[in-house]
């Protein structure tokens, strides 16, 4: 990344990115890093105190843009845990931080013309507003009882502005939303706009983004984040300076779990690992999850049709698959189980060379499992 920060030191960076690289590889941190260093009008030292740094610390840089389908409420949840048993201002900032990241895909910019769509989020909108006051430095948190209230209705509001986030990535009416705010919004700062998970974008939006980052704005730039280069258009591509991020290495998990997320050495294989251990409501579903799939292949109706937008989140299909394995060990005989670990790995495969999306491969792997007459019962 040395490459990165010279040209935000030197203001050579070109206008259109790609942050590629694994799941917790920092792609977004470091998009909006280079953010604030872009817009510092200081020296763009983490504790600079000009007011463009100010606001990007607490994600309230207005000429700011994020954009795109992720799963938030991990890291929400972690954060009201950490700040309720830790109470200072590091946890303060990383829950103000989760909560804004969602809080800016409800930009109304980008649902101008279409508040129809978010029917419901006025309420949750509102109190996730109002409660986050008191999370910003200097304002005195409630005592414990009002504490775990606050973060409570923090969390619950959250589900709620999550559930109503669209599932199949970028639609194509916020990308002409962002980019008629990039190129007719004057401010004299510069403007960013962050697009998580880009590959998710289907092709209509896919070719309104090409239109603007063939001519981009002046003092506007564009960050394209995902962990599937390879499903980016090359028409894409051809437009965007590509950084690639490694994997973390477990050593450097592991300090990250331990500093920063208080973990026990060794509780956790991953950040991966950790995340998805921290998402209480989904504990138990995968388990659930699979014994409807396995129990249904005698069933001529695929049982998880209400699920498409589940897949979507990151590790959720990774996990399926991993508890699927789990209960064919225990329901299939020998030779099913043979044949059900093939389509599994097939499955695995298309993902992870094609990009193609988790739901289609799920349904697929259902009516492929029947169609080998692979049914759930006891060895």
């Amino acid at each position: 990344m040395s490459n990165l920060s010279r040209e935000v030191a030197q203001r050579t960076l070109p206008a259109s990115l790609l942050f590629h690289g694994p799941h917790y590889s920092a792609k977004l941190t470091t998009a909006l890093e280079t953010s604030r260093g872009l817009s510092c009008a200081k020296s763009g030292d983490w504790n600079c105190t000009c007011d463009h740094c100010r606001n990007h610390r607490t994600l309230d840089y207005p000429w700011l843009m994020i954009l795109g389908q992720k799963n938030l409420l991990a890291e929400i949840e972690i954060g009201a845990s950490l700040l309720e048993h830790h109470r200072t201002d590091p946890r303060r900032f990383f829950l103000l931080r989760a909560v804004k990241k969602l809080l800016k895909r409800f930009d109304p910019i980008l649902w101008e013309g279409d508040e129809a769509k978010l029917k419901g989020t006025s309420g949750p909108l509102s109190s996730l507003q109002d409660d986050l006051e008191v999370l910003y430095p200097a304002q005195k948190l409630p005592e414990e009882k009002g504490l775990i209230s606050l973060l409570e209705r923090i969390s619950s509001a959250s589900k709620a502005l999550s559930d109503a986030l669209p599932s199949t990535g970028i639609p194509i009416h916020q990308i002409r939303k962002a980019s008629a705010w990039a190129r007719t919004t004057t401010s004299g700062a510069p403007k960013f706009v962050l697009l998580e998970n880009a590959d998710k974008m289907a092709e209509s939006p896919r070719n309104a983004l090409l239109k603007i980052l063939e001519e981009p704005p002046s003092n506007t730039w564009f960050f394209l984040l995902t962990s599937q280069k390879g499903a980016i258009l090359p028409t894409l591509l051809s437009r965007l300076r590509a950084f690639s991020f490694a994997q973390r290495t477990s050593e450097e998990q592991q300090s990250i779990l331990g500093t920063l997320f208080h973990s026990t050495p060794g509780s956790y294989v991953g950040l991966a690992d950790y995340f998805q251990a921290s998402e209480t409501h989904k504990k138990g579903l995968y388990d659930e999850l699979a014994s409807q799939f396995l129990e249904a292949l005698g069933q001529p109706i695929y049982p998880l049709e209400a699920y498409g937008k589940f897949w979507s989140e990151e590790d959720n299909f990774r996990v399926f698959l991993e508890a699927l394995v789990a209960q064919a060990d225990a329901r299939l005989d020998l030779t099913a189980q043979e044949r059900f670990f093939e389509l599994l790995t097939d499955v695995r495969g298309r993902r992870d060379t094609y990009n193609l999306g988790p739901a289609l491969l799920i349904e697929t792997l259902f009516y492929r499992a029947r169609a080998a007459d692979i049914s759930s019962r006891a060895p």
